[in-house]
């Protein structure tokens, strides 16, 4: 009877680890469902879901993928669904198995979009420099991975009077995936005006090496905006100014060469003659003012023409 028992208890010891993973049934359960799946075509098939198929398992089209670029979430219930549909040995463990499918894709962004724009603008006789501007637009194109990434205008309308124009962009043009979309925006000249490469403090005097010219569009360049970099180069700095941006007139001032009991040059030349002398400035003076300055020889006050830093020029005529 004993021996009767131990032979039962051991047939049924058999009975369990045969249905135990490893052995016959239990190499089925070797089915995992995948923690994401991203796929490049138009469908996800059972391998882009669950691991551990046979071969003629994985590449059996089970759903329409997302948009290029688009993600969809299977949950329990759909996975469950197909799993016994196509009788995939899975079967969820809790309510939050899911599976997040993402459709790869390439992407055409507002700035090539932009670019595409400006040259349609180009050859619909907008003269050159101008910028375009779609008012902050964020917009993307995704494109199927195997689609031509090219950005074509197939139609175009433009006010010449306000600037703003409608632009037809077409993508994948040809194919399956070809698609146009109407946008609009903005076109605007460009003027050219000078502008700091280096911050500057007040009382720095502008060298040439810091200034160089920029485009900006015209709406932003205000009219007493300085256009020359000769009002700029060699003047004296009013107050801090960054780098980069357009440059006011009252942002600048003439420096001061020769100020007020300063010791100068004073030079008389003529035609037959060139004559030096000593004199001390009653004024301040910038380049190509005139000042009064005191002839330390003659003691007498004479008008002269500030020519650089302490040197002056007399003028005979205007001499006291």
């Amino acid at each position: 009877m004993g021996m009767m028992i131990r032979n039962i208890v051991a047939a049924l010891a058999l009975v369990v680890i045969f249905l135990l993973p490893g052995n016959g049934q239990a190499q089925e359960m070797d089915v995992l469902l995948r923690p994401q799946a991203h796929v490049e075509g138009a469908y996800v098939t059972l391998g882009d879901l669950f691991s551990g198929l046979s071969v003629e398992q994985e590449n059996v089209a089970v759903a329409h993928a997302p948009q290029p670029g688009q993600q969809a979430v299977l949950d329990y219930r759909w996975l469950a669904g197909i799993a016994q549909r196509y009788k995939v040995n899975w079967r969820p463990r809790t309510t939050a198995d899911q599976i997040i499918v993402t459709r790869d894709s390439q992407t055409i962004g507002i700035e090539e979009i932009s670019d595409a724009i400006h040259d349609a603008l180009s050859q619909n006789g907008i003269p050159a420099p101008f910028a375009v501007d779609m008012g902050g637009e964020t917009f993307r194109i995704d494109l199927p991975v195997d689609a031509p990434a090219q950005v074509e205008i197939t139609g175009m309308n433009v006010n010449r009077r306000t600037g703003r124009f409608i632009a037809d962009v077409t993508t994948g043009r040809g194919t399956s995936s070809q698609r146009t979309y109407r946008m609009n925006g903005r076109y605007f000249p460009l003027e050219q005006v000078p502008v700091l490469v280096d911050p500057v403090r007040r009382g720095d005097i502008v060298r040439p090496d810091q200034v160089e010219m920029r485009d900006f569009r015209s709406d932003r360049v205000q009219a007493n905006v300085l256009r020359d970099p000769d009002d700029v180069i060699g003047k004296e700095v009013r107050r801090s100014i960054g780098p980069g941006e357009p440059l006011l007139n009252r942002d600048f001032t003439a420096p001061i060469l020769v100020k007020r009991g300063a010791l100068v040059t004073i030079r008389l030349e003529t035609a037959n003659m060139s004559l030096t002398a000593r004199g001390k400035a009653l004024e301040n003076g910038s380049l190509g003012d005139v000042i009064r300055v005191v002839n330390l020889q003659s003691n007498k006050t004479v008008q002269v023409e500030v020519t650089a830093e302490n040197d002056v020029r007399a003028i005979p005529a205007m001499s006291q």
